[in-house]
């Protein structure tokens, strides 16, 4: 952290991507403050734009220039609009944020670096649960940290991601579906051998709450959570605290 740094206290979201997972982080960051009355509470700014194009169809059709000049747009309105840091809450957007103004990243906080961050205060083996998009483009490995991690990191494999790949889409049109979702996860984490998982879509993060109280937050990675529990903080400073031994894997009530 840079001497003279300011603690941030307006947030600025770029949601919409889907727009459920967006207002459901705002919820959480309110839920997570500590006790107090309403003018202690941090100032959020949130852009929700559903238009932005599907970020995978993106990816594979190359659509670079449209969705990295979008982001730009939105980005700097949010910052001439008072705040004085940035959330995109969509993983596969963060292909695009490398190509992003250097004056705008300096204010983002990316959930690809938190998640690589709480990775490496766990041990184990975790299932990523991601989008074709965000596989494809390989978003994770290149985060600082993430070759440090990728070991203890299992990828499903095609017929199986095409299945989370569905169940987030059905998330984005359907609201949380834990009927659907929780079951999934443990079916899935339970045949890849894994002591928990890595919510690597914001689809998920509207699940989050009953996956955390299934596996427990060391075994639960969940960025957004993360930046909600923490803000304000600086933008580098979202890695969770040391965690306890996290133990053996939590038993779970069959589903």
């Amino acid at each position: 952290m840079s001497a003279g740094y300011t603690s941030p206290r307006v947030l600025g979201v770029l949601g919409g991507m889907g727009p459920l997972a967006s207002a459901e982080f705002v919820r959480t960051l309110y839920a997570c403050q500590p006790a107090g009355p309403d003018q202690s509470r941090p100032r959020v700014l949130l852009d929700s734009d559903p238009a932005f194009p599907d970020r995978t169809e993106a990816i594979r059709t190359g659509r670079t220039a449209e969705m990295t000049g979008r982001l730009e747009l939105r980005l700097a309105e949010l910052l001439d609009r008072g705040a004085d840091q940035l959330v995109v809450v969509c993983y596969t957007a963060h292909h695009f944020l490398a190509l992003v103004d250097p004056a705008l990243r300096a204010r983002l906080v990316s959930l690809v670096e938190v998640t690589a961050a709480q990775l490496l205060r766990t041990t184990g083996r975790f299932l990523l649960l991601a989008t074709e998009g965000t596989r494809r483009a390989g978003i994770f490995d290149r985060a600082p940290g993430w070759a440090d991690v990728a070991h203890r990191v299992v990828l499903p494999a095609p017929a199986d991601q095409e299945r989370v790949h569905r169940l987030i889409y059905r998330m984005k049109t359907y609201g949380p579906l834990p009927d659907e979702a929780l079951p999934l996860v443990e079916e899935l984490r339970q045949a890849y051998d894994c002591a928990g998982v890595v919510l690597g879509c914001t689809e998920f993060h509207l699940v989050s709450d009953r996956l955390t109280a299934r596996y427990g937050p060391a075994r639960t990675v969940d960025a957004l959570r993360t930046v909600a529990t923490r803000f304000p903080a600086a933008p580098d400073a979202y890695a969770d605290p040391p965690l306890a031994a996290p133990g053996r894997v939590p038993q779970v009530t069959p589903v």
